[in-house]
């Protein structure tokens, strides 16, 4: 070892033995010392004090150590080497399987990129047909709707020589709209006109000359009553034309769109021909792009000549009615599908379309139904009113023009003037009188003086047994002929009520049972909606 390496005291303690056992200077052998390069000394002389000896000891103990701790360096050194090389090891691995995971990712983005492009690129091509594809239908369903009115006005044009039409003619100094009967209704009317006055003179015979003209006499008599059958047909087929007319009117003078026109509407909306129009809305048959079927639009339009607080009401009972028509979902209620809004004062309630046309259109068609057939209506509106009693609803305006048909199924619609029951009650305060149809309401909603009336959903059974009783005898069993107006105005409806049935045609005595069930003038006496479905009658 370098003597060097050995501590200061170490270094002079040898130099001094070495100096004393072979006799030479210090410097001498200190020179020695540093040029030998591992130097390894022994003791040559055998002639050692016990200070030498023990010092020589001390050295050896010493350059144990000093070899131990070296050792142990060397060791502690490749140990930590190993651990760094281990780290190193450990560290490259978990980078190159980084790499690799990165790899397959990038491999992986790059594969959903190119779906993303394909993807993009299909929906692009989509978006494209599907552009070309709604034009087409839109198309064709503007030509169906073009083509229906043609014919409807050709249909007019041939029913106006039939029936007749409006002529406007002046009245002091107001100018007026008369209808005019056709020719042929003009002279059945002189050929029965004349009939009867035959029929008058065989009413001044003596019994023996009756019975010598009794056979001209039934003659006459057939002949009087199939010339009436004749005129009651052309009579309910001018009336259905004269609503063909109001609606032809109606449409060319309809606030929302012309004729010509066919907007789209939450660009999937076509608005086609008029199907009706309301007070303050207008109904118009529309087709849907997307479910690729018709609806019916019903548009709403706020008056601009409205105050604020009359167009704020106004969208109140709409948003009302929107509210409790969505939550009803039955097979005889008419469904509402979606809403649009168009502009700030317009927007556009969708609904369901029916093929068919509304009650009293068949009513006037048809004069009377037969009694079968009208309990079978009867019992789709029974069931309709039924559901929404059960959800705490008065529907309040049920009749005939409200009972759509689509595919021979009842469709109970328009709940506008509907109300809404608290779930632990069953009335409500009655403030809206002059609201509904008159001739299909009960005597409870009519105001008394002073004093709150109470209704119930009674109101509805009301409805229905006045609906029933008109089909079966083509009149109404109150007021018939009667205005809304002198109806309120002579208090008609306060006076007592029974109904009475006509002699003809002639029905079942569990039918007038049942009407008089409905049309009982006391509420409390009144059928309710179970008692109206379960009624035997109506479970046959």
């Amino acid at each position: 070892m370098n003597i060097n390496h050995l501590p200061q005291d170490c270094q002079q303690r040898l130099v001094d033995l070495e100096a004393r056992i072979f006799k030479k200077p210090k410097i001498e052998i200190l020179e020695q010392f540093q040029k030998e390069s591992i130097p390894s000394f022994q003791i040559k002389s055998t002639r050692k004090s016990v200070y030498d000896q023990t010092l020589l000891k001390q050295l050896q103990i010493t350059q144990f150590t000093k070899n131990v701790q070296n050792n142990q360096h060397y060791n502690k050194y490749n140990k930590e080497t190993l651990i760094e090389e281990n780290n190193e090891t450990h560290i490259i691995d978990e980078l190159k399987r980084s790499l690799n995971e990165l790899a397959i990712k990038d491999q992986h983005v790059k594969q959903l990129q190119e779906q993303i492009s394909d993807l993009t690129q299909q929906i692009q091509n989509f978006k494209t047909s599907s552009f070309k594809y709604d034009n087409t239908i839109k198309t064709f369903a503007i030509e169906l709707d073009q083509h229906q009115r043609i014919k409807r006005n050709q249909l007019i044009q041939k029913n106006t020589k039939k029936f007749g039409q409006f002529q406007y003619t002046r009245e002091k100094t107001k100018i007026i709209q008369v209808w005019v009967d056709s020719k042929e209704i003009l002279e059945l009317k002189e050929k029965l006109k004349n009939l009867r006055q035959q029929l008058d003179q065989y009413d001044n015979l003596t019994n023996n000359q009756l019975s010598r003209e009794s056979l001209n006499y039934l003659i006459l008599k057939r002949e009087e009553e199939y010339l009436e059958t004749q005129l009651n047909i052309l009579e309910n087929e001018k009336q259905l034309f004269i609503r063909d007319l109001k609606l032809e009117y109606d449409e060319q003078h309809a606030k929302f769109k012309r004729t010509d026109q066919y907007p789209v509407i939450g660009e999937r909306y076509i608005l086609l021909s008029l199907l009706g129009k309301g007070g303050f809305s207008e109904v118009y048959k529309g087709y849907d792009l997307k479910e690729m079927k018709h609806v019916a639009c019903k548009i709403h339009q706020l008056n601009s000549n409205w105050t604020i607080n009359s167009k704020s009401y106004y969208v109140k009972l709409v948003t009302k009615e929107y509210r409790v028509h969505k939550q009803l979902q039955h097979p005889n209620i008419l469904q509402l599908f979606d809403s649009v809004e168009i502009d700030s004062n317009t927007f556009c309630t969708i609904l369901e379309y029916c093929n068919g046309q509304d009650l009293s259109y068949y009513m006037k068609k048809y004069g009377i139904i037969e009694e079968k057939e009208a309990k079978l209506i009867i019992q789709q509106l029974l069931e309709s009113v039924k559901y929404i009693h059960l959800n705490k609803i008065i529907h309040y305006d049920i009749k005939p023009q409200n009972i759509l048909f689509n595919q021979n199924v009842v469709k109970l619609c328009d709940f506008g003037v509907c109300k809404e029951l608290d779930n632990e009650i069953s009335q409500i305060e009655y403030t809206t009188q002059g609201v509904g149809t008159f001739w299909y309401l009960p005597p409870e909603c009519f105001l008394q003086g002073n004093n709150t009336q109470l209704i119930s959903n009674k109101v509805d059974i009301w409805s229905i047994g006045v609906i029933f009783f008109e089909m079966l005898y083509g009149l109404k069993p109150f007021w018939n002929g009667e205005s809304q107006e002198t109806i309120l105005k002579q208090r008609l409806i306060e006076t007592s009520i029974k109904v009475k049935f006509p002699d003809k045609p002639n029905l079942s005595q569990e039918c007038k049972e049942f009407i008089e069930g409905c049309l009982n003038n006391k509420e409390q006496d009144r059928f309710d909606i179970h008692q109206a479905c379960n009624h035997p009658y109506m479970r046959k």
